[in-house]
């Protein structure tokens, strides 16, 4: 009876052991998968941001917090992917500050994005991680949309197939597609050419096809979407810095512990440092890429003109949200513009 008692007891403390171990290996909790979607292939740097701020958010929640990234606007155009994220549907997305400002009835995220306001990308990205800029998205919050960071998207500049742009007469006659953006629109029609808003993804095909002429787009998305087989020259115009805000789903931001959340911004954070680290020399080389594959690449010899022709816009913005609020920022700006007078001095702070 007393062995019998004793192989009973041996077999008890075997399946204890044996749960103990399937408890480790299958936590209690299960892995929550989160939705990342963008618009620009898997050759751009965007998506290895993409992934390297999965990576980091897998690593920082030590695997509670998955994330699956959907490139090449898998998931949507920018207006479908926005909506997506307000309503739940989609975790993260990078838009623009001009995009996204639709859910804003004031809108003044667009003005982040007046053109020529920056010299060089250290003083977009120190002016990018003020205190000034988050607190210019919170009014997106009660439209279901948090801003966690801004990433790197880039100098804008033009592209397009009749003839290389030296001067603002150049841009006449020409039909060059934008972002659905008032900011945009103004800029392109200040500087003299027909301004065509349309979606990204319609975009090779249309001036492949001679709908537009060109375009303007940061040199990232240029080469990745591989615009210079369909377009003859580029021009360094470097009109507007390009804002990458990463939004998140404000439903989804509120069903994280304090721990996720914060791990969420942090991951963020790190990804855009990562990406404005390898931002320059990826530049450099998709530029000698391009011209070797036949694509003319002019510099701007004096960019004064453009300055001048864009004066329309701060006219149109001063109307718009009123003087006050424009000299706001360009306050601002002017004082990190002082600050970071040269390449190099904000990022390898």
């Amino acid at each position: 009876m007393r062995a019998l008692k004793t192989s009973a007891a041996k077999a008890f403390s075997g399946i204890l052991v044996v749960g103990l171990l399937l408890a480790m290996a299958f936590p209690s909790w299960a892995a929550t998968t989160l939705r990342f979607a963008h618009a620009e292939s898997t050759e751009n740097i965007r998506h290895t941001a993409a992934e390297y701020f999965a990576k980091r958010l897998d690593q920082l929640t030590n695997g509670e917090l998955k994330v699956e990234v959907y490139p090449s606007g898998q998931m949507g155009t920018h207006t479908q992917c926005q909506e997506m994220v307000a309503s739940g549907d989609l975790d993260f997305y990078p838009t623009t500050a001009g995009l996204v400002s639709v859910f804003d009835k004031d809108r003044s995220q667009e003005l982040i994005e007046l053109p020529y306001l920056f010299d060089n990308y250290d003083q977009a990205y120190a002016f990018m991680d003020t205190d000034f800029v988050t607190k210019i998205y919170e009014p997106l919050q009660k439209e279901g949309i948090r801003y966690l960071a801004t990433w790197d998207n880039g100098f804008r500049h033009m592209t397009n197939s009749v003839r290389p742009i030296r001067t603002p007469e150049d841009m006449e006659g020409l039909k060059i597609r934008v972002v659905k953006s008032e900011m945009s629109i103004n800029i392109i029609k200040a500087m003299g050419a027909s301004a065509v808003p349309m979606s990204y993804s319609e975009l090779y095909t249309a001036m492949a096809s001679g709908v537009v002429d060109g375009q303007e787009n940061p040199i990232m998305n240029i080469y990745a979407s591989k615009f210079y087989e369909v377009q003859d020259y580029l021009s360094l115009t470097k009109h507007q810095y390009s804002t990458l805000p990463l939004i998140m789903s404000e439903q989804r931001w509120q069903s994280l512990d304090k721990s996720q959340q914060k791990a969420v911004e942090q991951a963020a954070l790190e990804a855009a440092q990562f990406m404005r680290e390898k931002f320059g020399a990826s530049e450099k080389k998709q530029r000698k890429l391009m011209e070797k594959a036949g694509l003319n690449i002019n510099e701007v010899p004096d960019l004064t003109p453009f300055r001048e022709a864009v004066e329309k816009v701060y006219a149109w913005a001063s109307e718009k949200w009123g003087e006050e609020k424009v000299d706001e920022v360009l306050s601002k700006v002017e004082k990190i513009r002082k600050k970071y007078p040269e390449e190099g001095s904000y990022i390898n702070k």
